[in-house]
C-alpha cells in the first residue's frame, strides 16, 4: 500500500504543476513571469495606473482611500484572530466622517 502511494505522489505533483503553469487562455498575460513567482520575488504590474481626482474632491478620497486600505488590514487580521481596537476605532471615525460629508 505504501509502495503504491509512493509511485502515486510524482505523478501527482506533476500534474498539478502542469495545471498551474497553463492558465486558460486569454487570462493575464500571454507570458506570465513563473520564474520570479517560484523565486518568491513580487510580481509587478508592467503599466502602472494612475487615478487623477479633482481638487475639490480630493479631500474625500483621502478618506476613502485611507478607510479601503484600514479595512483590508483588518481583514488580514480578523483572519488571524487579532483584534486592533484603536484601527476599529479609526475605521469607525472615517466611516463617521464620510457619512456627514454626504449629507
Amino acid at each position: 500500500m505504501a509502495k503504491r502511494n509512493f509511485l502515486l505522489l510524482p505523478v501527482v505533483l506533476v500534474a498539478a504543476l502542469a495545471g498551474a503553469q497553463s492558465p486558460p487562455s486569454g487570462m493575464g498575460r500571454s507570458d506570465p513571469d513563473l520564474g520570479a513567482s517560484f523565486v518568491g520575488s513580487p510580481l509587478t504590474c508592467s503599466q502602472p495606473s494612475v487615478v487623477t481626482v479633482p481638487a475639490r474632491l480630493a479631500p474625500r478620497a483621502k478618506l476613502k482611500a485611507r478607510l479601503i486600505n484600514l479595512l483590508r488590514e483588518s481583514l488580514y487580521d480578523d483572519a488571524k484572530g487579532i483584534v486592533n481596537i484603536q484601527r476599529e476605532k479609526e475605521i469607525k471615525n472615517i466611516a463617521n466622517k464620510l457619512r456627514n460629508d454626504r449629507e
